[in-house]
Order: structure tokens, then C-alpha cells, then sequence
């Protein structure tokens, strides 16, 4: 009987003290970001995204996407901008920048919603 209360106490302490270490729950941490730059970056993603399908204006989606890549790096859709990056590379003849692009993307993002697609295009680059 003792012996059960002692051990009910330490799993209470062990069990509180694992919850304060870890804190609430509040999922992802993400960094602080600067919303007019935010903003300005969505909007050079959307016509990015206009170029690359609309338009096959390929130089248009690279300049667009590498203006976040260099004024924005911290853009919460960074992951989106590698995999569109690759994928302009790709349609302007840039095998070995696409494969970069992709790598880059699983590298920093292996659970991005693009990662499996990234995978796909990788395999198929290797392949031909």
C-alpha cells in the first residue's frame, strides 16, 4: 500500500514536470515575420504562380521568385517559392539549377505539402 502511493507521487512529478518543460501546447513555432514584406512576397508568389501557368513566361516566374529568395528569405511560403523556382528551371532548360531547387526544398522542407511532388520531379530529372 505504501509502495503505491510512493509511486503515484513520483509518476505525478515525473508527469508535471514533462508537461513544464515542454510548456503548452501551441504547435509549430514560427518565426516573427515582417507583414509588409509578407505581403509584398505573396504578391510576387501570385504572379509567379500566374507566370509559370498562364503565361509560360518562365523569366518573368524566375525574376519574380528570386526577388523573395533575395529580399524575403524568412517567407512563410518559402517552401512554394523553391518548388516553383525548380520548376521554372525546369521549363527554361536549367536541369542541374532545378535539381538544386528541389534538393533544397527537402532539404529545408521535407514535410512541405510540395515535397512529394519535389520527389517525383527529382526522380524523373535523374532518370532522363
Amino acid at each position: 500500500m505504501y509502495g503505491r502511493k510512493i509511486f503515484a507521487i513520483v509518476f505525478i512529478l515525473i508527469l508535471s514536470a514533462a508537461s513544464y518543460a515542454q510548456g503548452p501546447a501551441r504547435g509549430r513555432i514560427e518565426p516573427l515575420r515582417d507583414e509588409v514584406k509578407e505581403i509584398e512576397a505573396k504578391h510576387n508568389l501570385q504572379v509567379a504562380r500566374y507566370y509559370l501557368t498562364r503565361r509560360k513566361a518562365y523569366d518573368g516566374a524566375r525574376d519574380r521568385l528570386q526577388e523573395i529568395i533575395d529580399t524575403y528569405p524568412e517567407f512563410s511560403r518559402m517552401d512554394e517559392v523553391f518548388y516553383l523556382m525548380a520548376e521554372a528551371q525546369v521549363k527554361l532548360g536549367k536541369k542541374e539549377s532545378a535539381i538544386d531547387y528541389y534538393n533544397k526544398l527537402l532539404e529545408i522542407y521535407p514535410e512541405s505539402e510540395f515535397a512529394k511532388k519535389a520527389r517525383e520531379q527529382l526522380d524523373k530529372l535523374k532518370q532522363g
